[in-house]
């Protein structure tokens, strides 16, 4: 019986300090927390939750603050959403924001709109418009967008496909830990561009470029089993292919073929000169018959 009537007094009692705690309930707002805002006019819909959350807010709506502080200097701002202590604590008039985490948001962001800051003090020093940041301090930022613009930077390793397990560092015998994007799976684009670190293959046409001889490329062939400074079958297939480095071999190896052909045309050319005199010479040994 004792017990009966204690978990009786005990409901009552929260059910006392659930509704002294709630500071509006109705279509304007729903709102509970010591200090925790209100709406008195405008299309309302907001939720408040927290001490002081959204308490200076008189006709903003469609906003969602939770936590202590969140939102606490709002007053005209729509569409607002800021869910941890002190989140969007500074804005005043801004649209359109979504601050999730303790402290997210702007230091000094009482008019910015259209952000999404995630993490503890995410965006604090932004001062713009439609930006996207997510990390768990301001200065380490994971990901960072400008929806204006149309960017966005992972400042970080990325990994994409289904099934994708951990970050490799070596393919094969070469060192890949310092590459930044790895994708499980095929990838099809439009473009692809690679910058070069070093030079393009055009040295094969500087006279001092020693161009090796036909006779030395076959006798490499036939101890190698492929072409000279071309990487071999069992080396692609233990360390991949480097776009940009096989792009200049085999450009290389095309610059130096057409050299081959220049020299072989000068040879025909001089051959057929030789054929012609030839001839010349032929036909006037007959005509003194």
């Amino acid at each position: 019986m004792k017990t009966k009537h204690f978990f009786t007094a005990l409901l009552c009692t929260v059910t006392y300090l659930s509704f002294a705690q709630n500071v509006q309930s109705d279509a304007l707002a729903t709102s509970g927390g010591l200090n925790a805002g209100t709406t008195t006019s405008g299309a309302g819909g907001n939720t408040f939750y927290g001490y002081m959350a959204g308490k200076n807010n008189t006709i903003g709506s469609q906003n969602v603050m939770i936590g202590n502080g969140s939102g606490g200097s709002s007053t005209t701002g729509n569409n607002n959403v800021f869910i941890g202590t002190s989140a969007g604590s500074t804005n005043l008039l801004g649209n359109n924001n979504v601050y999730i985490g303790v402290n997210a948001g702007p230091d000094d962001g009482s008019n910015v709109s259209g952000n999404i800051f995630i993490g503890y003090n995410a965006g604090f020093e932004q001062t713009g418009n439609n930006k996207l940041i997510i990390g768990n301090n301001e200065t380490n930022q994971l990901i960072w967008g400008d929806f204006t613009q149309d960017q966005l930077k992972f400042n970080a390793k990325v990994g994409v496909g289904y099934g994708f397990g951990n970050y490799p560092t070596m393919a094969g015998s070469v060192n890949i830990s310092n590459y930044n994007l790895f994708v499980k799976g095929g990838i099809l684009t439009e473009e692809l561009r690679v910058s070069l670190t070093g030079t393009w293959a055009d040295y094969v046409f500087n006279k001092d470029y020693n161009l090796p001889s036909l006779e030395e490329v076959e006798n490499h062939i036939k101890e190698k089993g492929h072409l000279i400074n071309v990487p071999s079958a069992k080396e692609v297939a233990e360390n991949g292919l480097e776009l940009g480095n096989i792009a200049k071999i085999q450009q290389e190896k095309i610059e130096e073929l057409t050299l081959y052909i220049i020299e072989q045309n000068k040879i025909n050319e001089k051959q057929n000169q030789e054929i012609e005199e030839l001839k010349i010479l032929v036909k006037q040994l007959v005509d003194k018959k």
